[in-house]
């Protein structure tokens, strides 16, 4: 099976459900000499995930989910009512103390061969892990308002629903996505040839804008050439991954990086 089509299969929305749930803040750690981590946004769980040990966010993972608290929002580019990341809260549904998990791997679209990697500027380097196996956990499916806005400056959300007593509910679905953390996760970054590392630190989680657990770092370059990024996950068996290359709990893949832009992977 071709690894991105059996990622895409893992991201399908399988039914709907009514659930009562709650939130939780994004914590961002920052990062080693050649970047860091965003700064830390209080964005709610959407989508369900499974953490291998304990979880980063201060969540309660008892498998259910908590609804949307507050107002919602309306007024976007989108029409409708939405709950909105960052002002008001919520959390899918998540398991927690796990020994271990197999997951599939896949890394961010910039890192792909179009993808203008160039010295000196930021490279976003990010990761997802897949849960291969099917929890019937409950999350929400969180939507960029403002299209036209770049990604990061654009507010996301959940549809909110008129409940027929002038008031708002948003029902949560059962997803076939969940995702992994895994603790104890490390980031090694180094030019290839180079005897030293640019970068080894333990791996930061993230929750990002449409709700999902992610690995994030964003990394600066000092010269131009090709650069191996390297995570590894303890208690995790990869099967599978987009780009890259995969050998038990470690995924790999190479950067090209140029002075006047361009790049590329392999």
């Amino acid at each position: 099976m071709n690894a991105r089509w059996g990622i895409s299969m893992l991201r399908g929305v399988v039914g709907a459900v009514v659930v009562a749930v709650l939130v939780a803040p994004a914590a961002v750690a920052k990062g080693g000499p050649g970047g860091g981590g965003e700064e830390a946004v209080a964005h709610s769980l959407s989508v369900p995930a499974a953490f291998v040990g304990a979880n980063p966010f201060g969540l309660t993972c008892d498998g259910t989910a908590v609804a949307p608290t507050g107002e919602p929002q309306t007024g976007f580019a989108v029409p409708g009512y939405y709950y909105v990341q960052g002002v008001n809260a919520w959390r899918a549904g998540c398991v927690q103390g796990l020994d271990a998990a197999q997951v599939a791997v896949e890394w961010g679209d910039n890192l792909g061969g179009d993808a203008k990697l160039k010295v000196g500027a930021p490279i976003r380097v990010e990761v997802g892990l897949f849960d291969t196996v099917e929890r019937g956990l409950t999350g929400w499916d969180v939507i960029k308002l403002e299209p036209s806005m770049l990604d990061r400056l654009s507010p996301y959300g959940t549809l909110a629903e008129a409940d027929g007593e002038g008031g708002f509910v948003s029902q949560p679905q059962i997803f076939g996505e969940t995702r992994v953390w895994a603790s104890g996760a490390t980031l090694r970054i180094w030019k290839d040839g180079a005897a030293t590392p640019l970068v080894s630190t333990a791996a930061s989680a993230e929750i990002n804008a449409t709700g999902r657990v992610v690995y994030g770092y964003n990394l600066r370059v000092p010269s131009a050439g090709d650069y191996w990024i390297e995570y590894t996950f303890p208690g995790v068996t990869i099967s599978g991954t987009d780009i890259g290359s995969y050998a038990g709990d470690t995924a790999t893949l190479m950067i090209t990086v140029q002075t006047q832009g361009g790049g590329g992977r392999r």
